[in-house]
């Protein structure tokens, strides 16, 4: 399994535009250009999906929609996963990646639980993966993912892009 990990663009803050709720934070005009790009700079490379997950947040829903946009898959749809709620353990999520039976999956969500989870992936889960906002990590597991399954074989941030 082929796994892209993917940290929502830039978001307004908590408390701008009368945005009281953390789940309601919409992305910046900047965080629409970083979402943009990462997906123009993803398909540039043939990286082709089976599926695209995003956590039902505001600011990762918007980052996938544009991403899904952009890079022009019309077979792809986007499917919204619970498990990618920033305090959902990561065997959880796991679990539900497997059930879907795809081969190559985006994850799109937020920061520290997809570092987390990428820290488990690789066997730690004391320590996670950095990543920046709209940043990506991608992942490989020999065969369906677990605990120490994984193997990181890159992390870019937006300067890449």
């Amino acid at each position: 399994m082929e796994l892209f990990l993917i940290r929502h663009a830039e978001a307004i803050e908590l408390g701008e535009q009368g945005v009281t709720c953390d789940d309601d934070r919409p992305l910046t005009p900047k965080g629409e250009q970083q979402a943009q790009s990462a997906a123009k700079a993803l398909a540039s490379r043939g990286i082709v999906l089976d599926k695209i997950y995003t956590s039902p947040l505001l600011r990762a829903k918007q980052t996938a929609e544009i991403m899904l946009a952009t890079w022009a898959m019309p077979e792809l749809s986007l499917e919204l996963c619970e498990e990618l709620r920033p305090s959902v353990k990561p065997r959880k999520l796991c679990k539900s990646l497997i059930k879907c039976g795809a081969e190559k999956i985006a994850v799109v969500g937020h920061m520290p639980h997809l570092g987390e989870f990428a820290g488990w992936l690789l066997g730690d889960k004391e320590h996670q993966i950095e990543l920046a906002k709209a940043g990506v990590a991608y992942l490989t597991c020999r065969d369906r993912p677990g605990k120490g399954m994984a193997k990181l074989r890159w992390l870019v941030t937006p300067d890449w892009y």
